[in-house]
């Protein structure tokens, strides 16, 4: 990391940067361009480090040196000052808060009344349930198995054929989704002074706003300051040491956004998360959504989301089109766009988003594209259309006088199908025939598809199969 020695991150952190120990070693990022020394992880790295050690020395009003400071515990007590004084400032305006954060969001996102329920809440310290929240040594139970040993060693065979192509791809699609979600909520960390003026009118203070930005900044900085154990163990100690949560309840019509936060700023940067997640639905698999979800929507990477999301978010979001983020008119499109790149296929998703982060000529040749398919049909008023820009993405990704895909497939583990090729599609099943509707038939119709998928030695179908059983059982609970 490029960084002046007196600011520099955990060891921990810079050693795990360099080394690519990340939970983004699934991702391949674009090369870092000829004379720099760095990965392209430890170049967002730095773009984001600055940042946060600029905002600390913005809101302490002085500049800061962590090492000259005897580490942090001077900002960890200017911090824990500031949030003393926030929280006794709020405790009398909740509701009053509470509703100015849905109001802000919803016009900085451009969301209309209508299009999601909001459950938010201002709570204390300690406050918050955190049961149920994923962490990386957990694993989903797996079903038992019916049948002799025979039969689970081909259930077991068909588990295991394909799982590259089609898990690898896809976790690496979340991870880049995750650290787009988490990237696009840290904004929220700083969006009170859109509303500065309201803040101070509710609660009749002069300095909450200011106390809000030493509390978020300080914080902001304790993530590259604290090694990945140690935050660990705060995540461990659940709600007392948490600021703030959210979920969606995809059960209500419309989606309803739950989020929890101890002061303003986190609400805010909690509901973001929020809507964010729903668009992202449009990206979750078909088959396999389970298992990708406990790998990669964990607190442990929660916390490298934080670290290089921001970077990431501002890398793909400085190649919208410039009208859809600053004419409130048209804020709302950003919405179908990032819908429209979460539906992307994880392949195409892959390369568009490596493109994007680039700068390439041809990642905005593609984003401005995309844009226009979506406007075309947002104001045909249909769903945005996205097929033409989609085999534009195949095209590019089946490029072979480049050597570039190849080296990124074999980097998720995934091999190309053949010398010069891009990677082959799974095979239809025996004869040529196109495959069935798998999520119309049941249980029964499914295994006896899949032991023709078996007899005939079409693994990736039966494997697709095998799958689609698994999701079926797991809604049958």
């Amino acid at each position: 990391m490029d960084l002046p020695p007196e600011n520099e991150p955990h060891p921990d952190i810079t050693n795990k940067l360099a080394q690519g120990d990340t939970p983004f070693d699934k991702v391949e990022f674009p090369e870092p361009e000829e004379g720099q020394n760095s990965n392209f992880q430890e170049l967002l790295a730095s773009e984001r480090y600055r940042d946060v050690i600029q905002k600390v020395s913005e809101y302490l009003g002085r500049p800061i040196s962590l090492r000259a400071e005897n580490g942090i515990m001077p900002l960890m007590q200017a911090t824990m000052q500031s949030l003393q004084s926030i929280i006794q400032t709020e405790s009398a305006h909740r509701e009053e808060l509470e509703n100015l954060a849905v109001q802000l969001v919803m016009k900085e996102m451009g969301i209309e009344e209508g299009d999601f329920q909001f459950d938010v809440k201002i709570v204390g310290m300690g406050d918050m349930d955190f049961e149920g929240m994923n962490r990386d040594e957990e694993q989903p139970e797996q079903p038992e198995q019916e049948g002799g040993d025979e039969e689970q060693a081909l259930n077991n065979e068909v588990e295991i054929a394909g799982e590259l192509e089609h898990l690898n791809l896809e976790k690496a699609k979340r991870r880049l989704i995750n650290s787009m979600i988490q990237g696009s909520a840290m904004k929220g960390y700083y969006m009170y002074h859109y509303a500065a003026e309201q803040i101070a009118q509710i609660t009749g203070s002069e300095d909450l706003v200011k106390n809000y930005g030493i509390m978020m900044s300080v914080n902001d900085s304790l993530y590259w300051q604290l090694p990945d154990q140690m935050l660990d163990m705060a995540m461990g100690g659940g709600g007392e040491a948490m600021a703030g949560r959210e979920e969606v309840d995809r059960n209500t019509d419309p989606p309803t956004i739950k989020a929890q936060g101890v002061t303003f700023p986190v609400l805010v940067h909690e509901l973001i998360k929020g809507v964010m997640e729903v668009l992202a639905i449009h990206g979750e698999p078909e088959v396999g959504g389970i298992e990708v979800g406990m790998s990669e929507d964990t607190l442990e990477k929660e916390i490298w989301d934080i670290r290089l999301g921001p970077s990431i978010w501002d890398r793909i979001r400085g190649q919208f089109p410039e009208e859809i983020l600053l004419d409130e008119n048209q804020r709302h499109l950003q919405n179908f766009l990032l819908i429209a790149i979460f539906k992307l296929p994880a392949r195409d998703f892959l390369v568009f988003v490596k493109e994007v982060l680039s700068g390439s000529d041809r990642g905005q040749n593609m984003m401005t594209q995309l844009m226009d398919g979506v406007r075309a049909s947002f104001n045909e008023e249909e769903t945005p259309d996205v097929a033409e820009f989609q085999a534009e993405v195949e095209e590019a990704a089946g490029e072979t006088e480049d050597d570039d895909l190849n080296a990124f497939l074999r980097n998720l583990g995934i091999g190309a199908a053949e010398e010069g090729g891009a990677p082959a599609a799974a095979p239809a099943p025996e004869g040529g025939a196109p495959k069935k509707d798998l999520a119309s038939m049941g249980i029964n119709a499914l295994n006896f598809e899949m032991n023709q998928a078996i007899d005939n030695e079409n693994w990736e179908y039966a494997q697709e199969i095998q799958r689609m059983i698994e999701r079926k059982q797991g809604n049958q609970r």
